[in-house]
This record gives structure tokens, C-alpha cells and sequence, in this order.
């Protein structure tokens, strides 16, 4: 008797095993298609939501078959989750090829309040960052810029502005080393037109930080 009462606990609990990795499974694939489909390129959810998502989509058809062990559909299940894991791998492995970021969150170098600066992947740019500021639980991409590696910023929201500081960097090369030095620049934030009293106040800023003022401002 104690052991037909075993059997059916197992046998219970060995269901509610399957159904949770299934419905942990299929649920981290819907929310990833949602996330992509119904956010804008230039927004992403905060502290790496998105790639826990993907994380958890890629690998949860390991657990998948292993839940399945004593189910009557154990061969459909294995042979569903071995397919759907090397096409999903395909795919992510494709779009990071392609420059999306999958398997992490790009690099966040600063941040100044609401504004944080992350690296950006451009095959031709290497030197690519782009500025984000925070809403809630999500970041809108505002600008990018060519820099590399500020450590620190400051925005100035009333002029419109941000200011770099990118500290000094060697460049290793096959054939010869070179040292860049410090930089403070200042740059446009937003896309707008800019009055000759906020460029002369943006002048007299550039000039009380000893800063230059970047390709934005010279236009």
C-alpha cells in the first residue's frame, strides 16, 4: 500500500515537473518574441531582463528533456527539445553575428543621473558608444557617439549637451604602439537647432571645463 502511494507521489510530482520546465520554456520564448517585436531598436529593458529571457529560452530544452524521462511522450518531447535547441542556438548565434546584442548586455562605462553610456558593436567602429537615459524600467537609446571608453559624463539638459571624459589609452598594434591622450569633449545631446545664446553659453562652459567642443557642435 505505502508503495502504490509512493508510486502516485512520484508519478505526481514527476507530471508537475514537466509541466513547470514546459511552461518555463515556452513562456521565455513568447516574452522574448514579444520584447523584440513590440519594443523599439532604440529601447531595451534595464538590469539585463531581455538576456535573462534569452538565457533561460536557450537552455531550459536540457531540463525539458531530462523532465521528460517517465513520460509516455518521453521520445516526442527529446526529439522536440533537441530540434528547437539547435535552431534556437542558430538563430542567436546569427544575430549576434549580425551585431545584436544576445548573449549580454553591452558594456555600461558611466553614468550621470538618468543618462548612462553603454558600448555599442559597429564592425566598423570600434570606438562606437551610445547614451541612454532611464524611464522606468526600461532605457531609450538618445544618441551615439565616436569615443572610447568614457569613465565619467555630465549631462547639461537645459543647454542640450553632454560632456566626455575619456581618460588616456595606449593602442596596441601589430606594428607599432601609441599613446592617446586624455579627453574632455563636449557634445550635442539631443538632434535640434541651436541659438547663437545657447552656443555662446555652451562656448563659455567649453571654456571654464578646458574642454573642446565635438563634431556635433561644429556643424
Amino acid at each position: 500500500m505505502q508503495k502504490l502511494q509512493w508510486e502516485r507521489i512520484k508519478a505526481f510530482v514527476q507530471h508537475k515537473e514537466l509541466s513547470l520546465v514546459t511552461a518555463l520554456h515556452l513562456g521565455s520564448i513568447i516574452l522574448c518574441g514579444l520584447i523584440y517585436a513590440l519594443l523599439p531598436e532604440d529601447i531595451h529593458l534595464r538590469w539585463g531582463l531581455t538576456y535573462w529571457l534569452i538565457w533561460i529560452a536557450l537552455l531550459s530544452p536540457i531540463p525539458l528533456m531530462t523532465a521528460a524521462r517517465k513520460s509516455k511522450r518521453k521520445l516526442v518531447i527529446r526529439l522536440y527539445s533537441g530540434m528547437i535547441g539547435i535552431g534556437l542556438w542558430l538563430f542567436a548565434i546569427f544575430l549576434q553575428a549580425i551585431g545584436i546584442d544576445i548573449f549580454y548586455s553591452p558594456t555600461c562605462f558611466c553614468k550621470d543621473g538618468d543618462y548612462l553610456v553603454r558600448r555599442e558593436y559597429d564592425f566598423f567602429d570600434d570606438n562606437l558608444i551610445a547614451v541612454y537615459k532611464v524611464s522606468g524600467v526600461t532605457e531609450k537609446r538618445i544618441a551615439f557617439y565616436s569615443y572610447s571608453k568614457p569613465d565619467s559624463i555630465k549631462v547639461y539638459e537645459p543647454l542640450n549637451i553632454i560632456a566626455f571624459y575619456c581618460p588616456t589609452r595606449i593602442v596596441e598594434d601589430p606594428w607599432v604602439s601609441d599613446t592617446i591622450a586624455p579627453l574632455r569633449v563636449i557634445e550635442q545631446l539631443r538632434d535640434g537647432t541651436m541659438e547663437p545664446e545657447q552656443r555662446k553659453k555652451i562656448e563659455q562652459l567649453a571654456h571654464q571645463l578646458n574642454a573642446r567642443l565635438g563634431y556635433t557642435l561644429k556643424k
